[in-house]
């Protein structure tokens, strides 16, 4: 496996969870995204992909059932990516309101080697 791919597994997973095309009872998943940013105030909305990590209860029921869906899919992509879960020792996807008032999304995963992968994710 080449390592060089992580950080395209990262970015391109994030960038289909905050797309438009994330869609679950009749709306947008980046709608309610964009509404928690909104309210945390400059917080990070965090969805740890690997390891997993409990599901905030008081996010939207669409957000959290996208959540459930896009942890099942995250094997397969990697896999189709040419990547390895073994590989990959921490991955989560931030959203957050930046002090220009617009809001972000970074994609950020640990390889097993302990290198930082990062990614600006525009949407």
């Amino acid at each position: 496996m080449k390592y060089k791919v992580l950080k395209s597994i990262a970015h391109n997973f994030s960038h289909s969870f905050v797309g438009y095309t994330n869609y679950f009872d009749d709306g947008h998943v980046v709608d309610d995204l964009l509404q928690l940013a909104r309210q945390a105030s400059g917080e990070r909305i965090r969805i740890q992909w690997i390891p997993e990590s409990q599901i905030e209860d008081s996010w939207p029921a669409r957000v959290q059932k996208s959540i459930a869906h896009f942890r099942t899919w995250l094997p397969r992509h990697i896999t189709n990516s040419g990547g390895r879960i073994e590989a990959i020792r921490e991955f989560h996807t931030d959203i957050f309101l930046k002090p220009n008032k617009q809001v972000a999304v970074e994609a950020y995963l640990v390889d097993d080697r302990g290198k930082k992968h990062t990614s600006n994710v525009f949407f």
